[in-house]
């Protein structure tokens, strides 16, 4: 952001009379003498005297005649503008933090290469006209690709498990018709577990301030309940007459809904959402009865679902806290996220329930250009919690593989490397995560091209899951440091910037597709 000097030249806008700045048009003003500046000192409210040497860089403030926006050729100027916490006729100081916070926040959208927002003198003293110059980039993206090997079974009464193939992606036009609607599709194909998500994203749509999102979704997925479980199920063979005992306790279930919400933005850093999820839940199949190990103790599985067909009808707040320099590959900023999700019988709900969860992370550029990273996430969940919004150690671990659209992907469990109590835990009421990346740029070039950076990361994290139901002197059968369900994650590799999104290779993506 700089403060110009006299002279030029208007891509879009109007000065204060109305009349329309032209490409080409240039604007010039005459520097004003002593007796001038005192007046327009007296007049704002500037205290100092330039000409006893006095610095009053700090204290000026003028008045914003116009915003001009240039660069865009698809996105509409009139959206722009809407970033800008200013409109003409504000006083506007030139070391403003805002400006900078604007340049940030029109740089998170995800729309632009780079932003630069400059003062150029406007047509009357004590005037400047704001320019936010852009540089566009494109807007479909794919958002996460996502690749590997499973092992699982079909049904609980299947005698071993196998290993599948599985494919995710989620397709993104951030900037839909130049408007900001972002417009999102996503799918998850494997042999055992299907899914699809359509989602629409309007912002600042009624009264220019709040925006509106909407979401649909259809869900064919398989849960794998216990550790160590014991199902007994028919035999169904004529040697076997009665019953035996299988290893496998899953759960088939559909689930399809509806998401529609709105949000604003506080400030150019600070927004909210506001949802209500509307889910439809029919389970196919469950272990009638089923128990599973947990230290020294055999103990039955809680399914976390109701026969049948259920309603889970929950309302989503998240308040938002976004001031990074780039979405994709941030060198610096923070990022924070903290998010309440209710269900309550009142909204026709079958369910009861109360979630928490707050994450934050926080980036900084070294002056040798690398970049460290700092995050840290926790969660809580109290009351009768579905399954599917519980924490899952596959979403607090690197070393396999996340849910993906809400569906567990992999039956086998991470390494327990401290082989503390936590092997027991796959789904849990209480989570935490703390973690310290190191990124490194090993490859840059003009961000016009299709390969914009290349950079390679090594991360290390500390996690606990654990329920509410666990006694507080932990499981039965581990002394010691074991008792606390506390565990480390890792992970290396590369990420590639490029002009269609975001890709990461690394230790954790390889593991997807090796038989442990």
């Amino acid at each position: 952001m700089v403060l110009a000097s006299p002279g030029w030249a208007a891509a879009q806008g109007e000065d204060s009379k109305g009349t329309p700045y032209r490409p080409g048009d240039t604007v010039t003003t005459p520097l004003p003498d002593a007796e001038e500046e005192s007046e327009f000192r007296d007049r704002y409210g500037v205290s100092g005297d330039p000409q006893q040497g006095d610095d009053v860089t700090a204290q000026v403030r003028y008045v914003l005649e116009g915003i001009v926006v240039s660069g865009n050729s698809r996105t509409k100027t009139r959206l722009i503008r809407k970033f800008v916490p200013l409109k003409p006729g504000d006083f506007l100081d030139p070391e403003s933090p805002e400006l900078l916070a604007t340049e940030w926040r029109l740089m998170g959208t995800g729309w632009f290469d780079s932003v630069d927002i400059s003062l150029e003198r406007g047509a009357e003293r004590g005037y400047v006209v704001m320019v936010v110059e852009v540089k566009e980039r494109n807007t479909v993206v794919i958002e996460q690709l996502v690749a590997g090997l499973s092992k699982g079974v079909k049904e609980t009464t299947d005698r071993g498990r196998t290993l599948f193939p599985w494919l995710g992606f989620k397709v993104t036009e951030t900037n839909l018709a130049g408007l900001g609607i972002r417009l999102s599709g996503t799918a998850l194909l494997s042999e055992f577990q299907q899914g699809g998500r359509v989602d629409l994203h309007y912002p600042k749509l009624i009264k220019d301030e709040y925006g509106i999102r909407f979401a649909s979704y259809f869900l064919n997925g398989r849960e794998f309940f216990g550790n160590q479980p014991l199902v007994s199920v028919p035999c169904g063979m004529p040697t076997c007459p009665g019953t035996s005992i299988v290893t496998n306790a899953v759960v088939r279930y559909r689930r399809g809904g509806f998401v529609i919400g709105t949000g604003k933005d506080f400030t150019t850093k600070l927004r909210y959402r506001l949802d209500w999820i509307g889910d439809i839940v029919s389970v196919l199949s469950r272990p009638e009865a089923a128990s599973e190990v947990r230290g020294n103790d055999i103990l039955p599985i809680n399914f976390a679902i109701q026969d049948g067909r259920s309603f889970v009808s929950t309302i989503r707040f998240a308040l938002i806290f976004d001031k990074r320099d780039d979405p994709g590959i941030t060198k610096e900023g923070v990022l924070f996220r903290g998010d309440v999700l209710v269900g309550t019988r009142v909204l026709g709900s079958d369910y009861d329930f109360l979630k928490l969860e707050a994450s934050v992370r926080r980036w900084w550029r070294l002056p040798w250009n690398h970049t460290i990273r700092l995050g840290a996430f926790g969660g809580a969940a109290f009351g009768n919690t579905p399954f599917f919004y519980l924490f899952h150690i596959s979403d607090l671990t690197d070393l396999i593989p996340s849910r993906f659209l809400e569906m567990q992907l992999d039956s086998r469990p991470p390494p327990n490397l401290l082989g503390t109590s936590i092997e027991n835990n796959y789904l849990g009421e209480l989570a935490w995560r703390i973690d310290l990346g190191y990124n490194i740029p090993v490859y840059e070039r003009a961000r016009e091209r299709g390969l914009r950076e290349i950079n390679l990361y090594t991360l290390i994290g500390l996690l606990s899951l654990a329920n509410l139901r666990d006694p507080r002197a932990g499981i039965l059968g581990y002394d010691g440091f074991s008792r606390y369900p506390i565990d480390l994650t890792f992970d290396f590799g590369f990420r590639f910037d490029t002009r269609v999104g975001v890709f990461q290779v690394g230790f954790s993506t390889l593991l997807g597709f090796i038989r442990l």
